[in-house]
């Protein structure tokens, strides 16, 4: 005579242990994906100048997020100097984001710029810079013309701004 061993409090059991695991694999995959980028941070204390932070994310001309893709920025201090603190690299993270803080540079004979240099294997080279709209000489429609604000975190000013960037594959 054969037993039935699947009682509905061991089917229950089954059931239950098997929806624990589906949850676990997910909450784990949420969790790989909602990694926040690392801030690259080119301010340094005693640096004189609004701080700012960029965020950003880095797609293919589809729209896809690209994760690893190198970039760096390289600017002058608030004065227009160029110091060799303010530039540095960073890679974006699985969604494609990066975000760096730094001082809003100054610039007495053009546009305050920021040089941004960005490489990813498949695509194209992109040398290029963004400039700041509230900059009397900036072109609001440009579109490498980004806007910041102000937020107080800590009762410290910083001006936030976001920058996407689409690349072309080669």
């Amino acid at each position: 005579m054969s037993k039935n061993l699947m009682t509905p409090a061991r089917f229950f059991t089954l059931i239950l242990f098997g929806l624990m695991l589906c949850t676990a694999s997910t909450a784990q995959d949420n969790q790989a994906t909602k990694e926040k980028p690392k801030m690259l941070e080119l301010w340094k204390p005693g640096d004189t100048g609004q701080r700012m932070r960029i965020r950003g994310r880095v797609t293919d001309t589809s729209g896809k997020p690209l994760p690893n893709v190198k970039i760096r920025f390289r600017h002058a201090d608030s004065n227009g100097i160029n110091r060799s603190y303010h530039q540095g690299e960073l890679t974006t993270n699985d969604r494609g984001v990066y975000q760096f803080g730094s001082v809003i540079p100054g610039n007495s004979h053009r546009l305050s710029h920021v040089h941004v240099y960005i490489s990813h294997p498949g695509y194209e080279y992109l040398d290029t810079e963004f400039y700041f709209k509230d900059d009397p000489k900036a072109d609001p429609d440009d579109p490498n013309s980004i806007f910041l604000e102000e937020s107080n975190s800590n009762g410290e000013k910083i001006m936030y701004g976001r920058w996407d960037i689409t690349l072309i594959s080669q």
